[in-house]
């Protein structure tokens, strides 16, 4: 990176992490969330684009202490809430991505992110045809976050044909490390 980092505010810095991460820069994204977090150390978005960024470059322990950390400072953060869940699903503990996921219940049935999260703990259990409702249902609700959608999209079409047929029994790491290779934010 060629610009004095130092002399940039939070919100510039947040603002060039984000291009950065569009731009599939990955270490100037982390170089500049780390900065910020130096700065800032409890803003959350921070913490929450740090995980994801994380999370693209296949770091997923790293990843999920820091969407640990957005959790922990804004509860309310549910987008963070569901990516942590997703993280510790992709580690294959169920149980702890349930409990994470628990307060997203809060939002209400109709809402993207329980149906996401209810598909997924539904895929986490071999339900197919349930998981298929609920993420369908998600992606239909999900107005927000089109990235997310088309994450949940790439888990719908990798499902077992509802005749049985060929699919991905067996691999459930596959989905939800799947849920990374498209834009987090």
């Amino acid at each position: 990176m060629k610009e004095d980092i130092t002399r940039l505010d939070p919100d510039e810095l947040i603002h060039l992490a984000i291009d950065a991460s569009i731009r599939n820069f990955h270490a100037e994204a982390i170089e500049l969330l780390k900065r910020l977090l130096d700065i800032s150390p409890t803003n959350t978005k921070a913490h929450f684009l740090l995980g994801a960024e994380y999370a693209q470059i296949g770091m997923i322990d790293r990843a999920v202490v820091q969407m640990t950390q957005a959790v922990a400072i804004d509860p309310a953060m549910h987008i963070a809430r569901f990516q942590l869940g997703l993280l510790y699903l992709t580690l294959g503990n169920i149980t702890e991505a349930s409990k994470t996921w628990a307060p997203l219940s809060s939002l209400g049935d109709a809402h993207y992110l329980f149906l996401f999260k209810s598909g997924l703990e539904h895929l986490a259990g071999d339900q197919f045809k349930t998981c298929r409702i609920y993420l369908s249902r998600g992606i239909a609700a999900n107005m927000d976050n089109p990235a997310l959608s088309s994450d949940m999209q790439r888990i719908l079409d990798k499902l077992p044909e509802p005749d049985g047929g060929c699919g991905a029994e067996g691999e459930p790491n596959a989905f939800f490390l799947s849920a990374y290779t498209g834009n987090t934010h």
